[in-house]
């Protein structure tokens, strides 16, 4: 089993500011040091010296007379000066011994490189991993690791660690913070390909096992890191929800992107819930909701994550993520290849970015500056014939960030001898623009320093479509969270709050598991939802009356507190014609109804209205297992059940929050009245999303699941509940 993925012991979380003092040591102590190079252990003195370490160095080993040309200690009390920080290398074992004395050099960062505690999934190492905290508390140190690589300081050129990647020569800092549960994936994969393609770190730090500090400290840490501009994120498992969620609001005030790697995830709907609402939410899915909630870009490789990282980390330095609400919708790419701008179109397009159609007067400007007439169309493509006019790329640059429908430009440049002159036009007017520029380079150059200049620059570059889309993409959903008013997610509906709860309350005092179809509609109109007209009929006669009285077409359904999906169990009989259709269904439904739970003569029959066609909806409410309550909504029939096309929130939320849910939905534009259709009304449906989620919240200590499927929208503001289903909490609510 992963270190990753045990649960670590509650501590107190640490205030961020403080945590600054802890990274960035003037003095280090490594214990267990190694003269030979080669070893682990012999590394971390070598990796200090190389990347600029201007404080005092205390090896302690006492075979060793000096590592590195710097006397050795033979234990900690022989150190005769201050030590702010210890890396502990040695065996789980030689703690006691080893760390005595720590609190009398006023050490308070232990950083335990050594493996053998939590991570081997047996009992003794996790005792010997509660010791280690322990000891460490005791010693006035709180602790990084164990099972971990280490951390580095750029920005300070403190880099305790004996990561492989660090023999990098001159590793320049950066402005991603970077906070890593792998110690291999944070500081080899990430950080050496990062390094790779000029993009820097303040700071790179491993939790290994986080038996203390965890991820949610460092990152809490790196938003008040007055040196860091956005914090990325490598993460397995959530391990404190709300610990998680608090440092996403901490980012989001301070105006920091998070951009998350996430390894773990899982198949949607492994286990079959109670309803089908509980078999939609996945765990992996519910993170990823988590995140577009809080406009976290969450991303699923490695060159994905830390180049839409650096994209962040630059358009800050450059002030440009205050302003811009949606920038994907105001998109304009430029290049004198028509080849790469269908294939920069094509990936926009999957991504969801838009492009408006020039104004005339950029038209104009366009065909000036071109020297020849065209119908230019958004993105451009300028032909060949601007080929050898180094200035041509500067000037239709220029043009197109002047139009009033451009929030986002992006040149795409390929092969040439050199970009240069393009290159430092694209700086410039980035620099005296408020709007984004971002190069698409798909190629290189034989000359000059254009990549050399990119990377220095506050411009993003990026080396594919695909990336440079998902990138802008990721741009939009930060923005479109952070810069737009947020609204409070407020309770409302008080008098039908209570008489839901009432209901409740009722079934649960009655040792029920869950409430019938009726019951729950009952919950779900006192607070608005619209349902059907029925009734319950107890024989065959009350239920052809009662089909007369309401109309035909009928539906008639068996109701048991016990039968909790009606269709497998075949008491469902829909569209119903006349008389002698009702009384043979309704024989049948009782007739199975008693199969099923024999000598059970509880079970009744509902007779409801046949509603007319429309497009169904699922909303309902699930529990996940890290994240607690979750809200979700999704377009029936083929899109959930093939296609799991389903959008998530926790509540409670605002009423602009439900409608960003629901724009979420790839079936979105069936609401909207795609093929003929009439429109839904939209806002309807998220005023009942806020309400659900509100009630929900409310009643978090009775509330397990709510599955209202289907949710008919037959246009405009009809929508009717043809179906729910309220299954009650019988565990302690957290």
């Amino acid at each position: 089993m992963s270190s990753t993925s045990m649960a670590a012991a509650k501590h107190e979380r640490v205030p961020a500011a403080s945590l600054a003092e802890l990274f960035s040591p003037k003095s280090i102590a490594v214990i267990g040091a190694s003269s030979n190079p080669t070893r682990f252990t012999g590394k971390i003195i070598p990796t200090l010296l190389r990347q600029g370490f201007k404080g005092s160095i205390y090896p302690v080993n006492a075979k060793s007379a000096e590592i590195a040309g710097i006397k050795c200690y033979p234990d900690l009390a022989a150190i005769p000066d201050q030590v702010d920080c210890i890396v502990y290398a040695l065996a789980p074992e030689q703690m006691h011994t080893a760390l005595r004395g720590a609190n009398r050099l006023g050490a308070k960062l232990l950083v335990v490189a050594s493996a053998g505690f939590a991570e081997r999934g047996d009992e003794e190492g996790k005792r010997l991993q509660q010791e280690l905290v322990a000891l460490a508390h005791q010693q006035g140190m709180r602790v990084i690791g164990p099972n971990c690589i280490g951390f580095a300081n750029f920005a300070d050129h403190i880099c305790a660690t004996a990561a492989a990647a660090m023999d990098w020569p001159d590793i320049q800092p950066g402005r991603i913070g970077l906070v890593s549960q792998s110690g291999g994936l944070g500081f080899a994969t990430v950080l050496f390909n990062a390094l790779e393609e000029g993009i820097g770190f303040s700071h790179v730090v491993t939790t290994g096992n986080e038996a203390d500090l965890d991820t949610i400290d460092i990152a809490r840490f790196l938003v008040n890191d007055a040196r860091t501009d956005v914090i990325a994120i490598t993460i397995e498992a959530v391990r404190d929800p709300q610990g998680f969620i608090e440092f996403l609001r901490y980012a989001r005030e301070a105006g920091k992107p998070v951009v998350v790697l996430k390894s773990g995830r899982t198949d949607l709907g492994k286990v079959m819930a109670a309803s089908h609402t509980g078999a939609l939410a996945g765990s992996a899915e519910v993170f990823e909701a988590v995140c577009r909630q809080f406009g976290v870009t969450c991303t699923h490789d490695v060159d994905e994550f830390y180049q839409i990282a650096a994209m962040f980390g630059k358009l800050r330095a450059a002030g440009k993520l205050k302003r811009p609400v949606a920038p994907g919708s105001k998109c304009t790419a430029f290049s004198i290849s028509g080849g790469h701008i269908g294939l920069f179109a094509d990936h926009a397009s999957t991504h969801g970015l838009q492009f408006a159609p020039f104004s005339v007067n950029t038209m104009a400007a366009i065909e000036r500056e071109l020297g020849f007439s065209g119908n230019f169309q958004n993105p451009l493509d300028t032909t060949a014939r601007a080929i050898g006019d180094d200035a041509f790329w500067g000037r239709c640059l220029k043009v197109l960030l002047e139009d009033e429908s451009v929030e986002v430009a992006v040149p795409i440049i390929t092969v040439a001898r050199s970009y240069d002159r393009a290159i430092e036009d694209f700086i410039a007017l980035a620099g005296q623009s408020e709007k984004i520029v971002t190069v698409l380079w798909a190629g290189g150059s034989f000359e000059g320093n254009g990549m050399r200049l990119l990377r220095e620059s506050t411009v993003p570059v990026f080396r594919t479509a695909a990336r440079a889309a998902a990138a802008i993409e990721a741009l939009d959903r930060y923005c479109t969270v952070q810069n737009r008013i947020q609204q409070p997610a407020t309770t409302r509906n008080a008098d039908g709050m209570d008489k839901a709860r009432a209901i409740l309350c009722a079934a649960a005092d009655g040792a029920r598991s869950s409430l019938t179809e009726r019951e729950s509609k009952e919950v779900l109109t006192a607070l608005g939802f619209p349902a059907t007209r029925e009734r319950v009929a107890s024989s065959a006669a009350e239920a052809v009356a009662a089909a007369q009285d309401i109309g035909f077409p009928i539906a008639l359904k068996g109701e048991h507190p016990d039968i909790l999906h009606k269709s497998e169990a075949g008491i469902v009989f829909l569209n119903l014609q006349d008389q002698d259709a009702v009384a043979d269904a309704y024989a049948t439904i009782v007739e199975r109804m008693l199969r099923a739970m024999p000598g059970d003569k509880r079970g009744r029959v509902l007779v409801q209205e046949m509603l007319p066609q429309g497009t169904e909806l699922i909303l309902g409410v699930t529990r996940d297992p890290e994240f607690g309550l979750v809200v979700l909504c999704g377009i029936g029939g083929i899109f959930v059940e093939i296609l799991n096309d389903v959008s998530m929130r926790l509540p409670p939320f605002s009423h602009d929050e439900a409608l960003r849910m629901i724009g979420e939905l790839r079936g979105i534009k069936i609401l909207q009245g795609a093929r003929g259709r009439e429109p839904v009304d939209l806002g309807r449906v998220a005023e009942l999303l806020v309400a659900l989620g509100d009630f929900a919240v409310a009643n978090r200590d009775l509330v397990k699941e709510i599955d209202i499927n289907p949710l008919i929208a037959m246009g405009g503001d009809r929508l009717n509940m043809a179906d729910a289903l309220l299954v009650l909490n019988r565990e302690p609510a957290p």
